[in-house]
């Protein structure tokens, strides 16, 4: 073996190996600290994870290969030696790092990162005032990440005991191993032989549907959705033939049901069904008005959100754009795309336009998406201008900043229509202090900070309520996703994403009462448009929740998609990954237990839907026709 391998190459295999073994170690980690969401783990499982490993440790090794491997005399010099130990420590680090926060950051999003994450934090100035808290609340991943980098190290000194040959290694006998090795890691980063690249969905093939994110590696995903990640046409049904199944380009003849009224979207951070009794059934309360509020309104019990982020919920309920491909599409490079919004169509109608948001101006990028979507104004910390009411990691308390909400609103020019984007009910859960003694018996800090968001709620309704605005506006209360839960139902995929949607208006008699039909985040523009007697045609992926037409939500997470439905009046849950129909579920069997997709009518009419919708939105975003001309 000596003779045939220079010693410089094995050593170099056997750095990559201790690469492969914290990988591992950290996929270890993973699924112990997340074990509600695995409950059954095959040892081929972590067969599998080991192949990603090594797929990714190929990809991140190639600076390496280009340093280490490149010919030369004088690779076991002291200079050469802290070169290559400079590098492997800066790899080791930054997908280590990536790895571990994941083990915390999937019990939110349900999925691997994407190169997204690093996208988002690097907006506005979100980082650098949640890391005393990320450090805070997760102090032992950054013990974990600091071992790992000691143990990392410790067995690289202990490789690099072994005898560097470099110099008596003949200059031909290098310049054959350089290519073969640049040759070998390259197809091993690929995945192999094929025509196209390994890529996350393929993990599908390995293991079963709930263990995708445990086989997979956090750097494998970012790596794979770095830059600009395109969607393909696909052609599953002729045009004809496609929009009798979906059609996007909607249009209403109907009266106005209101006349001009004011209309303000409250975009609930984190709020769950999970906490709203009034919805889920359960006898602990931790959104006390938000129940009386439903009570007097019209509430759609089968609402499922159309993401996992605030950066998916924006799109969707501003524009009826939902998250249908891997990255979020307000850092995909379809950002850029001519789109419809509630703002600028109401615009034309004469309204006034205003986006409320607590959190730090640049938060998330919502201020550059309020502009491209027409609001007039953007209201955020700055503007809020007072120190005071900061939480200090997020932004302004929910209670004073909605309470400051309405005397903005209440100088715009009527009508008016505002998205107000409650932030306390986020990590880290901030509570002003004199609060600190009245919200905290939830079982976790996310209880408490909801049940101080309903309170902070219940005020801006008694202050609003005072207004001469009050009583000619449509108020429309929705989550943005659901956060991280420890509940079996709420864990699951279906669960996973079922979020209130209620209408209120203080008077009339239309928006009471209990609906059952399946709606989404998407379909609050549409609905809009119809109650106010908007009859231009308009581009939206949703529909009004008033049209009789079956009710649909969709969404892309974790490498496949999620699509609720109808089928002969009752509702049902899809779950479909690389063109399979995984499982199909009643909505009324939350922990998924019986899979129907046996029942091939039910199946393919779910199956043709999503399909119908992937084919339309892929087309849509490609060539720019997200509005109509």
């Amino acid at each position: 073996m000596k003779t045939l391998f220079p010693n410089y190459f094995l050593k170099f295999l056997l750095k990559a190996g201790v690469m492969i073994l914290i990988y591992t170690l950290c996929r270890v980690l993973f699924l112990l600290l997340n074990l509600d969401h695995f409950p059954v783990v095959y040892f081929s499982d972590f067969l599998v994870g080991i192949l990603f490993d090594t797929i990714t440790t190929a990809i991140v090794f190639l600076p390496l290969v280009a340093i280490e491997m490149f010919p030369n005399k004088w690779r076991g010099k002291r200079f050469y030696q802290w070169i290559l130990m400079g590098a492997f420590q800066v790899i080791l680090f930054l997908t280590t790092l990536i790895n571990l926060i994941d083990i915390e950051y999937f019990k939110h999003t349900s999925s691997r990162s994407t190169a997204s994450l690093v996208k988002m934090l690097g907006f506005g100035d979100d980082l650098r005032q949640q890391l005393p808290s990320f450090l805070k609340d997760y102090w032992y991943l950054f013990i974990i990440l600091i071992l790992f980098q000691v143990f990392g190290t410790w067995l690289y000194l202990r490789i690099n005991r072994i005898a560097d040959d470099s110099s008596k290694v003949t200059w031909l006998k290098q310049i054959l191993f350089f290519p073969l090795t640049a040759a070998l890691f390259v197809l091993i980063g690929r995945g192999g032989i094929g025509v196209r690249p390994i890529a996350a969905p393929t993990a599908a093939s390995y293991t079963i549907d709930q263990n995708i994110q445990l086989v997979l590696n956090s750097a494998f995903t970012v790596i794979k959705t770095w830059g600009n990640v395109e969607l393909k046409e696909v052609d599953y049904f002729e045009p004809d033939e496609l929009v009798k199944i979906y059609n996007p380009v909607h249009q209403y003849s109907e009266p106005a049901v209101l006349n001009s009224p004011n209309v303000v979207i409250l975009l609930l951070e984190s709020f769950s069904v999970e906490y709203i009794s009034s919805i889920n059934g359960e006898k602990e309360v931790y959104t006390p008005f938000l129940d009386s509020l439903i009570d007097s309104s019209l509430v759609f019990t089968n609402c499922y959100a159309n993401g996992k982020k605030s950066m998916d919920a924006m799109p969707s309920v501003i524009s009826s754009i939902p998250k249908l491909m891997e990255l979020e599409y307000l850092t995909s490079s379809y950002a850029a795309n001519q789109i419809e919004s509630i703002p600028k169509i109401l615009s034309k109608k004469g309204y006034e336009s205003g986006f409320f948001h607590g959190a730090t101006n640049g938060s998330m990028n919502f201020d550059v998406f309020a502009d491209v979507t027409g609001f007039d104004a953007y209201y955020g910390k700055n503007e809020y201008n007072n120190d005071d009411d900061y939480d200090g990691t997020w932004g302004i308390y929910d209670e004073p900043f909605l309470d400051w909400s309405v005397d903005q609103m209440s100088k715009m020019k009527k009508p008016f229509f505002s998205t107000i984007f409650t932030i306390s009910s986020h990590p880290p859960y901030s509570i002003p202090k004199q609060y600190k003694n009245t919200f905290n018996q939830g079982p976790s800090e996310m209880h408490d900070a909801v049940r101080y968001s309903d309170y902070a709620l219940k005020k801006f309704f008694e202050k609003a309520k005072k207004t001469s605005w009050y009583e000619n506006t449509l108020f429309v209360l929705v989550a943005d996703h659901t956060p991280a839960s420890g509940t079996p139902i709420y864990f699951k995929d279906m669960g996973n994403m079922h979020i209130p949607l209620v209408f209120f208006h203080p008077s009339h008699p239309k928006f009471k009462g209990r609906n059952e039909k399946i709606v989404s985040q998407t379909d609050i523009m549409p609905t809009i448009l119809q109650l106010i007697g908007h009859q231009e045609p308009f581009f939206s992926f949703g529909q009004s929740v008033f049209e009789p037409a079956p009710g649909f939500s969709a969404i892309y997470i974790g490498d496949k998609f999620l699509y609720f439905g109808e089928y002969q009046h009752e509702n049902y849950f899809m779950v479909y990954q690389n063109e399979q129909v995984i499982g199909v579920y009643s909505v009324k069997d939350q922990l998924q237990i019986t899979n129907l997709s046996g029942k091939i009518e039910i199946t393919q009419a779910l199956e043709r839907s999503l399909k119908a919708m992937i084919q339309t939105y892929n087309h849509a975003l490609i060539n720019n026709k997200m509005t109509i001309k």
